[in-house]
C-alpha cells in the first residue's frame, strides 16, 4: 500500500471525525461555549437536514476505512458526502439560514468544508483509476 493511502486516510479521519464530533454535539446542544444564534440554528434544523448533515459527517469516516482496506467504495463514500455538503448548503443559502450569510469566518469554514470534501474525493478517484484501490 502506498505510504500515501495511509497519510490520506488517517488525515480524513481526524479532519472529518472532528468534525463530526464537533457537529454531533452542537445537533445534542451538548457543545460549550456556543453563542446563542449558532445554538437557536442548530435547534431550528428541521429533522431532515439534520439527518443530510449526519450523512455528510459519517460517509467521509466510512470512506477513510474504505481507503486502509484499499476498497474503491471509498469513492462513492466520498461523493455521497459532498453531494450531501453542497445540497446542505444549497438549500440553507436559498432558504436564507446559512450562518456563511452573515459571518465571513463561518462563509470561509463553509467553503473550507466543500474544496477539502472535494479533493477527498479526487484523491480517491486518482487512486482507483490508477489501480491503488480495488
Amino acid at each position: 500500500m502506498p505510504w500515501h493511502l495511509w497519510v490520506a486516510a488517517i488525515l480524513t479521519l481526524v479532519w472529518n471525525g472532528s468534525g463530526a464530533y464537533t457537529i454531533l454535539l452542537a445537533q445534542a446542544g451538548g457543545l460549550a461555549d456556543v453563542e446563542p444564534k449558532e445554538a437557536a440554528y442548530y435547534a431550528a434544523q428541521p429533522f431532515w437536514f439534520v439527518v443530510a448533515t449526519d450523512i455528510a459527517l459519517f460517509s467521509p469516516l466510512v470512506a477513510a476505512v474504505a481507503l486502509l482496506l484499499r476498497s474503491r467504495t471509498a469513492v462513492w463514500f466520498f461523493a455521497v458526502s459532498l453531494i450531501a455538503i453542497l445540497a446542505n448548503d444549497a438549500y440553507e443559502l436559498a432558504a436564507g439560514t446559512s450562518l456563511a450569510l452573515g459571518d465571513r469566518g463561518w462563509l470561509i469554514l463553509t467553503i473550507t468544508i466543500a474544496v477539502i470534501a472535494a479533493l477527498q474525493l479526487a484523491y480517491a478517484w486518482l487512486a482507483r483509476t490508477r489501480g491503488v484501490l480495488r
